[in-house]
């Protein structure tokens, strides 16, 4: 994907994949690394408010629609013929070291499976796990990490993707 450094935070509604996220993305902001985000969402989204300019823009029937003011931009592209691919939506990030990706498991992209006992969801994985952030411990193949010592996590992410 573009030789992106991309990292998929993936599994189970519940398992605490937001969370996790959260305190990941802190952690490498404190050593100084620049994230993106990109969340999946199972459900129709909404941005803009209903009444304000651009979202009476964008309901006329422009495509694309930027919102901005003096501390950031939004760009809402309407996609009703053809859901935008991964691909696309990460070449939508600039000037960052890491993409962190959360959701998008069935993707062939590096992945770091969230697993909790008390979630009593099976444990996913597949080809494309490079780890796994549990409160058990597992038997499988790849690493596993204490769900709750995200720092473990961050250093693992550094490893994998800048091969230190």
């Amino acid at each position: 994907m573009n030789n992106r450094k991309i990292i998929g935070i993936c599994g189970y509604s519940g398992n605490g994949k937001t969370t996790l996220l959260k305190k990941i993305i802190e952690l490498f902001v404190e050593q100084g690394f620049t994230i993106g985000s990109l969340k999946h969402a199972h459900h129709n989204i909404e941005f803009d408010i209903p009444g304000k300019d651009s979202y009476e823009l964008r309901k006329a029937g422009s495509l694309q629609t930027i919102i901005a003011c003096n501390n950031r931009y939004a760009m809402i592209q309407e996609t009703p013929n053809k859901p935008a691919d991964l691909i696309t939506l990460i070449n939508q990030f600039n000037d960052v070291d890491i993409i962190l990706i959360e959701g998008f498991k069935d993707e062939n992209i590096p992945k770091i499976i969230c697993h909790r006992l008390a979630n009593k969801k099976p444990l996913y994985i597949d080809e494309f796990t490079i780890a796994i952030a549990s409160d058990e411990p597992l038997d499988v193949s790849v690493p596993i990490f204490d769900i709750n010592q995200p720092i473990q996590i961050v250093d693992f992410i550094k490893r994998y993707l800048f091969k230190q």
